[in-house]
């Protein structure tokens, strides 16, 4: 049974004051997110597609690295960022790499960053939401002459992403500094809105979108090595993903695993670890994630009969190798 965070925040109340905070919702969280960190869930696992256009590309806030992928339908390698350094590897991909092998080099990750994506030059910054948040939005990073600098980014009010093309660039409210790399930001977790941050040169070039209940956002970057670069070139990427958890926000979102038990257990646990009491807090957490992987085993059960007969060698109709049932 699948319960809302409403519900969640209801019907765990009792367990959260425990935890010492005043925000039952905070609590659940702070669970949930310590409970998805346990194993990988198959439930903590799901597909994205994406038309990449670029050499490099991100993840949305909710996903962190990839799995498995394919690209124009062929399956593709996915690397780690250790991958050029290996003394079997290519060496630097950005000299190795020719223009046009797409997707022949297969996928690399690139790394977590604070935004999706870098801006093209320096640039001032300027940040949108439907509702002004009550904190500052503060980006910190680097100029065009490699000084260190750290600014206040200004959050204007629109309605939507469709105000993106017609929003006087003259008008808006703006960094006074010009950021060419951007090392960390933070943002205002009042859960208010979810903010867009862009940079603004000719028109707004879209960096990142921040979930309002995350304070420091991460974003997981990949590159596809020697994309050709040619105007109207795209590809097509099917990818297995781990599911980031971020936090919950609206009463009607959906906890992710589908009982309560494993996160009330798990709000247990880390009541006892506050508590000092190790020993116990360690089987609570231990109790939690076995519940879970009970669920998954169940969930995930063959659904057809597995044939082994070792008499009629390549009979029809049956297996004959243990290796072949998989």
């Amino acid at each position: 049974m699948r319960y809302t965070f409403g519900q969640a925040k209801r019907l765990l109340a009792p367990y959260a004051s425990a935890i010492g905070m005043l925000d039952v919702g905070a609590a659940v969280n702070t669970a949930i997110d310590e409970l998805s960190r346990t194993r990988t869930w198959a439930r903590m696992r799901k597909l994205v597609r994406f038309t990449i256009d670029g050499e490099n590309f991100a993840l949305p806030q909710d996903c962190g690295a990839i799995i498995r992928a394919a690209v124009d339908y062929v399956p593709v390698s996915v690397r780690s960022t250790e991958y050029e350094f290996l003394s079997s590897g290519p060496g630097d991909l950005d000299q190795f790499a020719e223009t046009g092998y797409a997707p022949m080099h297969g996928i690399q990750r690139t790394g977590v960053y604070p935004t999706a994506y870098s801006p093209a030059a320096a640039l001032p910054l300027a940040a949108f939401a439907t509702a002004a948040p009550t904190g500052p939005l503060r980006v910190r990073g680097m100029n065009a002459d490699g000084e260190k600098i750290v600014a206040t980014v200004p959050v204007n009010v629109w309605t939507g992403y469709d105000d993106a093309d017609t929003v006087d660039l003259d008008a808006i409210s703006k960094t006074a500094w010009s950021f060419l790399e951007i090392d960390s930001v933070t943002v205002p977790d009042d859960g208010s809105a979810y903010i867009s941050l862009f940079s603004v040169g000719d028109s707004l070039a879209a960096l990142a979108r921040f979930h309002p209940k995350v304070a420091i956002p991460e974003f997981t970057r990949y590159r596809m090595p020697g994309f050709s670069g040619t105007a109207g070139t795209t590809y097509r990427m099917l990818a297995e993903v781990h599911q980031k958890v971020l936090p919950l926000v609206d009463d009607d979102e959906v906890v992710p695993f589908d009982s309560l038990l494993p996160v009330q257990y798990m709000m247990t646990a880390i009541t006892k670890m506050e508590a000092g009491e190790v020993e116990t807090a360690d089987k609570y957490r231990e109790r939690a994630a076995l519940m879970l992987v009970g669920r998954e085993e169940n969930e995930l059960e063959r659904q057809a009969p597995i044939v082994v007969n070792k008499l009629l060698e390549f009979s029809s109709g049956s297996v004959s190798d243990d290796w072949a049932n998989i």
